[in-house]
């Protein structure tokens, strides 16, 4: 069940947290798998037996070239999880030209490209999996320009769904909730995982594991019928108020 036997793969941003966990869960499952990321990781990720490129997914030229890379490497593309991001919260009043590119380039140029050129070199079957937020589902204090660009990644893999579905070429997406990865965590983790015990339903944070086993479906001929889809990962956050978050909203009137 699930078996990627004879899939090739790409993994952005896939040298930590979230992104390392599809990877390594993508090779278990029988795929060959190239991360691509901004930092020098290729000792890390050739210990799990995947390849490497080191590459800006925000310049569409560095995208462009680890699709070819993948295809030199493997002969063929199957699968592309467009997992690259950044993060970082902050008031709307505090926004700025140059903050807003940021994100734009790598959330939204970033992913577009990487559906672009995967696309070109996949064939019938091919999956591509981008990976948006909870911040895209509702309104988070401070985090307005990130959540703005991840609301952006849904509504690419939405067109792109039906552009691409007459290519027999899936495109769905995973909208995480609180994960436990340095991304998140490398702030305020006290707060982050306060957070996760109030609002999640199941009062826990999140595990990179859970994320990447929610990509592994989706990439799978499992889910060959599954296309333009948006799956949250969010521990049941986006359904309603928990029970402990009623009980601490109750405890203060």
């Amino acid at each position: 069940m699930f078996s990627l036997n004879g899939k090739a793969a790409i993994v952005t941003g896939g040298a930590s947290g979230i992104g390392a966990a599809i990877a390594q869960r993508l090779k278990k499952a029988g795929a060959d798998v190239l991360v691509a990321d901004i930092t020098d990781s290729n000792d890390l990720v050739t210990s799990w037996g995947c390849k490497f490129i080191r590459a800006d997914l925000s310049k569409p030229e560095e995208v462009t070239n680890v699709c070819e890379q993948a295809v030199t490497l493997f002969n063929k593309l199957d699968i592309l999880v467009n997992n690259a991001g950044i993060a970082a919260g902050f008031p709307l009043s505090e926004s700025s030209p140059e903050r807003s590119e940021k994100f734009w380039r790598l959330h939204i140029l970033g992913v577009q490209t990487g559906i672009k050129e995967a696309a070109k070199r996949m064939t019938a079957g091919g999956s591509i999996v981008n990976i948006s937020s909870i911040t895209a589902m509702r309104g988070f204090v401070n985090w307005g320009e990130y959540a703005a660009t991840k609301a952006g990644i849904i509504s690419l893999t939405q067109t792109a769904a039906v552009e691409y579905g007459p290519a027999l070429i899936r495109v769905n997406c995973i909208a995480p909730g609180i994960i436990d990865t340095p991304l998140a965590m490398n702030e305020a983790p006290d707060m982050v995982a306060r957070n996760a015990e109030v609002f999640s339903l199941l009062g826990r944070i999140g595990t990179p594991e859970e994320l990447a086993a929610a990509v592994h479906f989706m990439a799978s001929d499992d889910a060959s019928y599954v296309t333009g889809q948006t799956l949250l990962v969010d521990g049941g956050w986006s359904t309603g108020t928990s029970v402990k978050g009623i009980e601490l909203a109750l405890s203060t009137m």
